[in-house]
């Protein structure tokens, strides 16, 4: 009953990818993370030039199908030698999350109340100091959501994995299901343990952050 689980990982070298796959995502969420909460923040809370277009025109980058920027992206990315690595993805990843991550957190941030913060620049608290001792303890439910959502897009996507990896050595996960799809001689029950072990992860994950996301 379970012998695919076992062939896919010792024939198929599944082990390696779920790690790539891991890298790429955990990555991406650390990254995304790191840039959205201080941006975040930063629009939520603080007055600058073009911040309402800024606010505003933060998703301008989802009215583009992501089709029509592989090409550009390809070439750039030959040029530069980033293909078929992990940096490669992991800027391509990131790129694509964290408007929306932005976007996500900015709203919560908004919530917090703002006497708080006064109170703590009260107390000589720095805006860096505001930021991790009180806007991410309070905020632990929005930034879980945010990296769920995004450790979701990185470990699912598809089609940049497989515009930019061609060497087997650096495959995700789905893009491993699909090079293995295209060999006829792969059974195909190996094809649908594949497809479970990438849904695992997300599924574990999602009940574990369950109850920060309530």
């Amino acid at each position: 009953l379970f012998n695919s689980y076992f062939v896919i990982f010792k024939s198929y070298n599944f082990g390696k990818y779920i790690i790539t796959s891991t890298i790429v995502s955990v990555g991406t969420v650390i990254i995304t993370l790191l840039f959205a909460i201080p941006a975040a923040y930063a629009v939520a809370r603080l007055n600058f030039f073009g911040k309402t277009f800024l606010s505003t025109s933060i998703l301008i980058i989802y009215m583009f199908p992501a089709i029509v920027l592989v090409i550009p992206l390809y070439t750039i990315f030959s040029q530069l030698g980033l293909r078929n690595s992990i940096e490669g993805l992991l800027i391509v990843y990131t790129a694509t999350t964290l408007p929306v991550a932005i976007y996500m957190l900015q709203g919560y941030f908004k919530s917090i109340p703002k006497e708080l913060e006064e109170a703590a620049i009260l107390d000589r608290l720095s805006w860096f100091g505001i930021i991790t001792k009180i806007i991410i303890p309070l905020s632990i439910p929005a930034i879980s959501s945010v990296a769920l959502y995004v450790f979701m897009i990185a470990w699912n996507e598809f089609l940049f994995s497989l515009m930019f990896l061609d060497n087997p050595n650096s495959f995700t996960l789905s893009r491993a299901i699909q090079y293995l799809s295209g060999d006829a001689e792969t059974p195909r029950q190996y094809l649908m343990a594949g497809s479970v072990i990438v849904t695992l992860p997300v599924l574990f994950i999602f009940v574990y952050f369950e109850k920060y996301l309530v």
